[in-house]
């Protein structure tokens, strides 16, 4: 049997393109770095919009998309709809033209229910005509079933780690120092852009309910809606426990915060994968979430603690927190993190790209 990763997996050379605006993330470069190194005859291009594809005369074999709603994005619903009807004729030539379209499903609904029914109008061209549909968990696979053709594949490799993505070497103590938190506190951190559905507003009341004199809850990241940004500003405020820092973090400080950290909370509304688990993990940070989404399956039982998203769930699992073995959790959520590896599950997309080509 021909493996991937084995000289002879692949026999011949392909060119994928795959398409994100996103540059922030590191998600698909590392995607793609590791779908060469299980299969070198893989090539891949990055372009951030489809208007790249006739620069580049077509010469591809596939393209694998990526936050198709950052694609059209615009607050003005008019010149987003413009926008979008763009997208759908591009993605429709390169249907003409007989090049296999793989869609990672990162986002089943906008974030912030931006323009639903273009959201609804694009899950509905990809879900039917995307000759293959990726996800990160089985039940995402479920979900999405009745909504496509019953010959497009769906198929689950989970999200890759960021072990190794960003700097790591500043320990415990010396992170706390260059912050400025004392060694003895007890530190929850809720790290990423600041936006409405990631729920901080409820985080921020469920600690003030808990009342933990040694406990500080660290909120880090730039705020990506600035009415929102204010209303949590104004919720910080007045708490001495509370500290709030409204900017984006660079990724070689990315490690002061996690290991600074004893726990990492992620108290959002809704989520149809998440990075963000897999980054605490990979700082050896177990995870307290909603009992939602991709959570049950990332968090299970020993990396972290789940909750209802229901009453007043979230302010007992932060102090249910406080009783959990955090070294041994954390271990396991590095572990559980190590596991996934780009190369592995680059391999397992580098199979798809090649069945859809034969």
């Amino acid at each position: 049997m021909i493996m991937p990763g084995s000289p002879e997996f692949g026999s011949r050379e392909i060119r994928i393109a795959y398409i994100s605006n996103v540059r922030l993330n590191p998600y698909v470069r590392l995607l793609a770095q590791g779908v060469h190194a299980a299969d070198p005859g893989i090539q891949p291009l990055f372009i951030s919009s489809l208007s790249w594809l006739r620069v580049l005369d077509w010469r591809l074999d596939l393209l694998h998309l990526h936050w198709a709603e950052l694609q059209y994005r615009s607050t003005a619903e008019a010149e987003a709809a413009h926008r979008l009807n763009g997208f759908l004729r591009k993605l429709s030539l390169a249907r003409r033209r007989r090049l296999p379209i793989v869609y990672t499903v990162h986002n089943l609904d906008q974030h912030e229910g931006l323009h639903p029914d273009l959201n609804r109008r694009v899950n509905h061209w990809l879900f039917q005509n995307a000759d293959a549909l990726h996800v990160h968990h089985a039940p995402l696979a479920d979900q999405i079933r009745p909504r496509c053709k019953q010959t497009t594949r769906i198929y689950v490799v989970p999200h890759g780690n960021y072990i190794g993505a960003y700097p790591n070497q500043v320990g415990r103590e010396e992170a706390r120092r260059q912050l400025g938190i004392a060694p003895d506190r007890f530190v929850y951190l809720c790290l990423g852009q600041i936006r409405p559905y990631k729920g901080i507003d409820e985080l921020i009341a469920a600690f003030v309910q808990q009342a933990l004199p040694d406990a500080l809850l660290l909120l880090a990241g730039h705020i990506g809606a600035a009415g929102y940004g204010d209303h949590v500003r104004a919720l910080a405020a007045g708490h001495p426990n509370i500290r709030l820092d409204p900017h984006y973090i660079e990724d070689h400080r990315l490690q002061l915060y996690f290991n600074a950290a004893d726990v990492c909370v992620l108290p959002y509304r809704h989520a149809t994968t998440s990075g963000a688990a897999l980054l605490a993990f990979s700082f050896g940070r177990p995870v307290i979430a909603p009992n939602l989404g991709p959570f049950p399956e990332l968090i299970g039982s020993e990396r972290g603690l789940l909750f209802s998203p229901a009453q007043e769930g979230l302010a007992q699992a932060l102090g249910e927190a406080r009783k959990l073995d955090l070294v041994a959790a954390g271990r396991r959520a590095l572990a559980y993190a190590a596991a996934l590896d780009w190369t592995t599950l680059g391999g397992q997309h580098a199979a798809v790209y090649r069945s859809l080509l034969s």
